[in-house]
């Protein structure tokens, strides 16, 4: 016998009739009939008189509703204050992302998400995208974020799309290419690239474009922060390139071109190896952080 198997008992007891007892259980009346004759073969007596009228307890089945209708009552009263604990309990969840993803395009999804969630603590870890990959390889409940090039995949991973951006030319004011309403990647032939370091996928952009093109790019500088390379852009030390936000309007003398390449994309996404696989605390904050990119 399951307890299941008795709070069912008692849904029959509660109700007119059967029927409205299965409804009321979202199981089909057969299956409820089957489960009271069951109770009453282990039992070995009736529980019910069956009229037609309908059915009613028999002396048997009063003594077993009197006996399961306060253990009933006590184990869904414990449930519920066991819900009530274990939600108030912190609960950590940790991920990994590319430098700046999360701070750069949802500045405000981590600060609602507390508000929402306090009992829900975050933990990011901050590394390149080749880092990001490895992490979440490594551990089937680990959960990524990473900037995605145009045509890249891993049949490893699960990839689950946030935001796509068209990249553009972060370019000082001065060079003559800001003053294009768009840019081929191949107009980039003479410009000095300031990159984002190897662990970066977004490289692989730059190093396939330029190899189609037929140049190699003339490298000025390399670092995994992207505020550094708008900086660096913004007193004229060379190019580079990003996907616009509003933390970009901080530099006065950068221009935004985007380029006319219609490959030009970074996809913005999670990575994990199995959806069905993350803890529940960071099921819910991907889906959050989902229909917060959804509604911005």
């Amino acid at each position: 016998m399951e307890f299941r198997h008795l709070e069912y008992f008692l849904a029959v007891c509660e109700h007119p009739s059967i029927t409205k007892a299965a409804e009321s259980l979202y199981i089909s009346q057969q299956a409820l009939s089957r489960c009271i004759q069951g109770l009453e073969t282990e039992f070995g007596c009736r529980l019910f008189k069956r009229t037609a009228q309908g059915s009613s307890l028999t002396e048997e089945g009063r003594y077993l509703y009197e006996r399961f209708r306060p253990i009933s009552e006590s184990y869904q009263q414990m449930a519920a204050e066991a819900t009530k604990r274990l939600q108030g309990l912190k609960k950590t969840i940790t991920f990994a992302s590319a430098p700046t993803i999360m701070s750069m395009l949802f500045p405000e999804v981590l600060y609602s998400f507390r508000e929402k969630y306090p009992a829900f603590e975050l933990e990011e870890q901050e590394l390149p995208d080749r880092s990001v990959i490895q992490y979440v390889l490594d551990d089937a409940s680990r959960l990524g974020l990473i900037a995605r090039p145009e045509q890249w995949s891993d049949d490893r991973l699960q990839f689950i799309p946030i935001q796509t951006g068209r990249l553009h030319l972060c370019v000082h004011q001065d060079n003559p290419l800001a003053a294009k309403e768009n840019v081929a990647f191949a107009d980039l032939k003479d410009q000095r690239f300031l990159l984002m370091d190897k662990g970066s996928l977004y490289r692989t952009i730059i190093e396939k474009k330029s190899e189609a093109c037929g140049f190699e790019p003339k490298i000025a500088y390399e670092s995994a922060d992207i505020h550094q390379l708008c900086s660096l852009v913004n007193t004229g030390k060379g190019i580079f390139l990003a996907v616009p936000v509003d933390a970009h309007r901080m530099f006065k003398n950068m221009r935004l071109v985007p380029f006319s390449d219609p490959d030009m994309l970074l996809h913005i996404c999670f990575i994990c190896q199995n959806f069905d696989r993350l803890e529940p605390q960071t099921r819910k904050f991907l889906e959050f952080i989902r229909a917060f990119a959804k509604e911005a």
